[in-house]
């Protein structure tokens, strides 16, 4: 039997996810990785740092992880703690997080990985704190490195800085999402609108508290062509297509 996830179950996940994100930006900013990937060893993605100037290089890359992820989970799972792959075109560097996680570090460039081996060590050990859900206290921190315990309360500023955005967006995220609900109502009835909205905010793991200006029109896409269009074919769901994105988009600008 599939347990039912509350509201506050994933507003957690979008917390923890965030963080995850966080520690991957800094760790990007601060070395030469050019994407960050937070992974589980049956290859599903927890979590990614992926610049938009990346290039096409990404999709090589990310290919040849998807081939060689099982392979590289067995061997960390048997005791190895780190696989450096070179390929023509780039570098991957697989380390071991905990139990059933990786750190997906590719490098599109040559680079002297030696000099970016620390960064990534104190990214692993910032990524397992965080993963595990561990307290934020002097104690634990007193357990780690001053280099680990240093990122940790960085990252702790940048979430409680975080929350803070997000609590005062708060009210304009309830305007929006009244104003999808009313949408909703008016194409599928009201009794389906808190199932609609249910399983659109577990495919893009958020809700409304943590929404942001771009996953709103995202989200309204996505209920669009996912569950309205079927439904309610194709004359219906242009017409909400043509009106519902527009409008939602004015209205998040009309905030700023």
């Amino acid at each position: 039997m599939a347990v039912k996830k509350s509201k506050d179950d994933l507003e957690d996940v979008s917390l923890l996810k965030f963080a995850l994100v966080a520690q991957l930006k800094r760790t990007h900013q601060s070395s030469d990785v050019d994407v960050l990937l937070f992974a589980g060893a049956d290859g599903k993605i927890y979590a990614s740092y992926i610049p938009e100037s990346i290039g096409p290089k990404i999709f090589e890359l990310t290919n040849l992880i998807t081939h060689n992820l099982l392979h590289v989970s067995q061997q960390l799972a048997m005791g190895l703690k780190q696989s450096v792959i070179e390929y023509e075109f780039g570098t991957v560097i697989f380390s071991s997080v905990g139990r059933g996680a990786l750190l997906i570090s590719l490098f599109t460039g040559k680079v002297d990985l030696s000099e970016n081996m620390d960064k990534i060590d104190v990214a692993k050990s910032v990524m397992l704190h965080i993963f595990e859900q561990r307290p934020m206290t002097e104690e634990q921190l007193a357990t780690y490195s001053e280099e680990v315990a240093a990122e940790l309360r960085i990252l702790s500023k940048i979430v409680f800085n975080e929350m803070y955005t997000q609590s005062s967006e708060y009210k304009k995220n309830m305007q929006i999402l009244a104003d999808i609900k009313e949408k909703i109502t008016g194409v599928m009835g009201r009794g389906e609108v808190e199932q609609v909205l249910a399983m659109a905010f577990n495919e893009i793991a958020s809700s409304p508290k943590w929404m942001t200006e771009d996953l709103w029109p995202l989200l309204v896409e996505m209920i669009i062509n996912d569950q309205i269009r079927p439904l309610h074919g194709d004359y219906v769901a242009d017409i909400c297509e043509a009106e519902w994105i527009p409008d939602i988009n004015h209205k998040l600008e009309s905030f700023v």
